[in-house]
């Protein structure tokens, strides 16, 4: 049976909602506002907006004669928002507690077009992304961008383990990430929702080059990704024991189901081992901006 996207989404960030600021997505929300190179006045519809990282700094760069709808499904993150916007008194932000893959119901969005759309770090978490896609860009204004992002196939390799566990015994776990094997795959579903011009940038956690500092300080070669860390085969245990006490891992944790996802879990974690028995997971995620044809 499918997973009722919307109300995962809810449960994981709702969870997450009073310590998701203390991370790197603060920065890289920032990457996300300087690539979208904002102007004064334009409007802007920020996806799965959150705490508001992204809206508040986008409401900064569009001035006062800019707005910025911030739209999500999560009761928690939108109350830490809320709370940011009455002690800094930004009058030209909305919120919105909705789900981001039916916007046209929501009466904040309906009709209206905008300069920039956003969706940072939550593309992975939709079932069918190719139509959540296509229908954000029918929001885009001709001339208009959107930006997202995905993580590395070789990133948070855990939760990209679990997931494939998650397909063989056919009970899907809250993340999507199996189909963006490539930043080719991920281009050409933005390409498919009708956009053009689209530049992939692979974007680290942490600094990656002395480029000033910017998002170009932090721009990876996508060829050679930067190794956050090493695992060894042995690790996938408590990795797999560590899921299992966390949401995504909550639908394989069953009694009746347990024990055949881990025996798939080590399967599958062991094959992700080089030649010397290391597993390197890489730190970065990719990052889309694409355009609306005039």
């Amino acid at each position: 049976m499918p997973r009722d996207q919307a109300a995962d989404a809810q449960h994981l960030y709702d969870d997450r909602a009073t310590k998701y600021d203390d991370s790197w997505h603060p920065r890289f929300a920032q990457h996300v506002i300087e690539l979208l190179e904002l102007k004064p006045g334009e409007r802007v519809l920020d996806l799965a907006c959150g705490t508001g990282l992204v809206t508040f700094a986008a409401a900064q760069a569009v001035g006062p004669t800019g707005s910025v709808t911030g739209v999500d499904i999560s009761s928690g993150m939108l109350a830490q928002a809320h709370l940011k916007q009455l002690s800094t008194n930004v009058e030209n932000v909305e919120f919105h507690q909705h789900s981001i893959t039916s916007l046209s119901n929501l009466a904040g969005v309906q009709g209206r077009q905008f300069d920039a759309i956003t969706c940072a770090s939550a593309l992975v978490l939709l079932s069918n992304p190719a139509l959540a896609l296509k229908h954000w860009a029918r929001f885009l204004k001709p001339g208009g961008r959107l930006v997202t992002d995905v993580t590395h196939i070789r990133s948070q390799l855990g939760h990209l383990t679990l997931e494939r566990v998650g397909r063989t015994l056919e009970i899907p776990i809250p993340s999507y990430r199996l189909r963006f094997e490539t930043p080719q795959h991920f281009q050409e579903l933005l390409e498919q929702a009708g956009l053009v011009d689209v530049d992939i940038k692979l974007v680290s956690q942490v600094q990656a080059n002395d480029h000033g500092d910017g998002v170009g300080a932090y721009v990876c070669n996508m060829n050679q990704p930067r190794i956050d860390r090493d695992y060894t085969v042995e690790d996938g245990k408590s990795i797999f024991e560590k899921l299992m006490g966390s949401r995504y891992g909550e639908a394989l944790a069953a009694d009746n189901v347990k024990d055949r996802a881990r025996q798939l879990f080590l399967e599958d974690w062991a094959e992700l081992a080089n030649d010397k028995g290391e597993i390197e997971e890489v730190d970065g995620v990719f990052v889309g901006v694409g355009w609306k044809p005039q």
